[in-house]
């Protein structure tokens, strides 16, 4: 067969159209089997910066939720490790109270088991994760923890029957003047109650020591406790006339050594979003903590009656302030588990762009393939059609 110069155009025309069909029943019966537009990028040009953005923000979005990831893990076990702490010191409130009840602090060896519960306590503030310690702030390469370098607080205390609001004269201060704690001073009057003289010496900057007014478990009484947690013996002396040092008894530090706590002042941080990174998780220098500690090295220290009644008060604070530390953690928590639900409806959205950009609807695809196979057949009968034309043909 001959193409004439009479249907060139038309045939070139018709040939081209099959030749276009042709392309593409292959390219969309190639797409209906791989269920993607295109091997290559070029194939899909006009999308692929928006497709490269996509898989960019895909990237860091994962990794942002890796991170989340590795943060909860931290804060769980921090939460746990509280939870056991509490544990420990509800169960040694009621070995105290039994032995101060009773005066059988050597028979229930109150001492031994202060030391054990010293120990599990020295693990859980060393906790670690993949290596890193958890409870030493940014310090997370070394123990943040040594329970063998926590002094027993140098101690002045006096107690008095039946109520937390009875006057400094009650206890001795029976004349006005003023005291030297650790070089600060303070002035009080026989008026003053026993809660005057602790705010006046905790709102000095910074407290030469700590004061607190606390019940005395088991008993009636109620104490005033001024304690220096240094490690160092407290200087105290009267100096303005007075006699209020007189009433108080003084239970000396057991040793004078340095603080536990050997991490650092910052937060454990994580970056979380492309501009935020956030700080989470406790320290092992917590008041909770320190507080359990210091209890506990009392309790194993000694079987002194009154060093047991102060260490009780600093295990009851321990109790009430553990679950406070505990309420931190899910905080935290519950602030990263929303920064991550934010994450993961980004990467379902992203994903199904990209799935929109890169994959095709195979039924839709199967039902062009078909299409376009009826008008490649068309144009493969036209074609033959317009090869057949001759003069005889046309004049029968």
């Amino acid at each position: 067969m001959v193409t004439r110069v009479a249907t060139y155009t038309s045939h070139n025309l018709l040939t081209n159209l099959a030749q276009r069909n042709a392309a593409k029943v292959a390219d969309l019966s190639n797409q209906a089997s791989s269920g993607v537009k295109s091997r290559t990028y070029s194939g899909i040009a006009s999308d692929t910066q928006q497709l490269l953005n996509l898989e960019g923000s895909l990237t860091r979005n994962g990794q942002y939720i890796n991170n989340i990831t590795q943060v909860k893990l931290r804060l769980q076990n921090m939460e746990s490790a509280t939870s056991s702490m509490s544990e420990i010191a509800t169960r040694m409130k009621t070995l105290l109270l039994q032995g101060l009840s009773n005066s059988q602090a050597d028979d229930l060896n109150l001492d031994e088991e202060g030391r054990q519960a010293m120990a599990q306590v020295n693990s859980l503030l060393n906790s670690t994760l993949d290596g890193r310690y958890l409870f030493g702030g940014a310090t997370t390469d070394s123990p943040p923890v040594n329970l063998a370098q926590s002094p027993i607080p140098d101690t002045y205390f006096a107690k008095v029957a039946g109520s937390d609001t009875a006057t400094l004269g009650s206890i001795g201060g029976t004349t006005a003047g003023s005291l030297d704690i650790n070089g600060q001073t303070i002035t009080y009057a026989p008026t003053d109650t026993l809660k005057d003289l602790a705010d006046q010496i905790n709102q000095l900057s910074p407290p030469p020591a700590v004061a607190s007014v606390r019940a005395d478990p088991g008993s009636n009484n109620y104490r005033l406790v001024i304690e220096d947690f240094s490690g160092n013996p407290m200087s105290i002396s009267e100096t303005g006339g007075g006699n209020l040092l007189d009433g108080l008894s003084h239970n000396p530090a057991l040793s004078a050594e340095t603080g536990y706590y050997q991490g650092d002042q910052k937060h454990l941080s994580a970056r979380v979003d492309e501009d935020y990174s956030v700080n989470y998780g406790v320290r092992a220098d917590d008041p909770a903590f320190a507080s359990l500690v210091a209890g506990l090295r009392i309790i194993g220290s000694t079987t002194d009656e009154d060093s047991l009644r102060m260490a009780l008060g600093h295990i009851e604070y321990a109790i009430e302030n553990l679950p406070n530390v505990g309420s931190k953690i899910g905080i935290d928590t519950k602030n990263v588990e929303e920064i991550e639900s934010q994450h993961r409806d980004f990467a379902v959205f992203a994903n199904n762009a990209v799935s929109d950009i890169e994959n095709v609807d195979i039924p839709l695809t199967l039902i062009e393939v078909e299409q376009h196979k009826t008008a490649l057949q068309a144009s493969l009968m036209t074609i033959a059609k317009t090869t057949d034309i001759s003069l005889v043909n046309y004049l029968r």
